[in-house]
């Protein structure tokens, strides 16, 4: 992570966690950052969110010891990355197809369709194609990632006010519209094949 000039920087983990984690794994090359990197990679195992369901919807989870420490730091640092950089990252190549002779954005409610959910049709003029399923398998609180744009990216107009709120107007053109929809389908993808690699190795701790 990028440091920035007249900032101070403070862990988040104690030097207790850090001298149990050296201690537990026998290991004193372990640093605060490999710990967050392997907090993170932990909170997405998914035998962990099984496991811990209830506790992480109500209160804090003990982050228990795997077998595999660097396993989950490794992990937890390509997740961390991938998470932060997304508006700059790559795009999953998606297909658009156009679908009348309107203007391509003119954005309204979008939705999914197909039988796979496999089309975001973002207006009568414009659909994407080609979202694979790994895009539906990744949540952020009980929603994907594409989800929770869709949902965002509604226009709306305060009841009280009148005033209309586009968050589409961020974007210049379809083209920046649909670089973001395929940098949002790229983390999805990626975090599931990261998620997939992690080892099995939490239940029962």
């Amino acid at each position: 992570m990028k440091e920035t000039p007249g900032l101070e920087r403070v862990d988040n983990i104690s030097d207790t966690a850090l001298a149990a984690f050296r201690s537990h794994y026998q290991d004193p090359g372990i640093i605060k950052d490999t710990i967050f990197d392997y907090v993170y990679g932990v909170l997405h195992a998914p035998d962990f969110r099984a496991r811990f369901a209830n506790d992480l919807a109500k209160s804090l989870p003990r982050i228990p010891f795997a077998p595999d420490f660097q396993a989950f730091a490794e992990a937890g640092q390509a997740l961390a990355a991938l998470h932060l950089n997304y508006e700059t990252g790559p795009q999953y190549p998606l297909t658009p197809e156009a679908t009348g002779t309107g203007p391509l954005f003119t954005p309204r409610a979008m939705k999914l369709v197909g039988e796979n959910q496999d089309v975001l049709v973002v207006n009568d003029h414009l659909r994407l194609k080609g979202i694979p399923p790994e895009a539906h398998r990744y949540q952020v609180n009980g929603r994907t990632p594409l989800g929770w744009f869709i949902d965002r990216y509604r226009i709306t107009t305060d009841k009280h006010s009148g005033i209309r709120n586009d968050p589409n107007a961020w974007f210049p053109d379809e083209a920046a519209f649909i670089a973001a929809v395929g940098r949002i389908v790229h983390l999805s993808v990626e975090t599931v094949g990261i998620v997939e690699g992690l080892p099995g190795a939490l239940v029962g701790i």
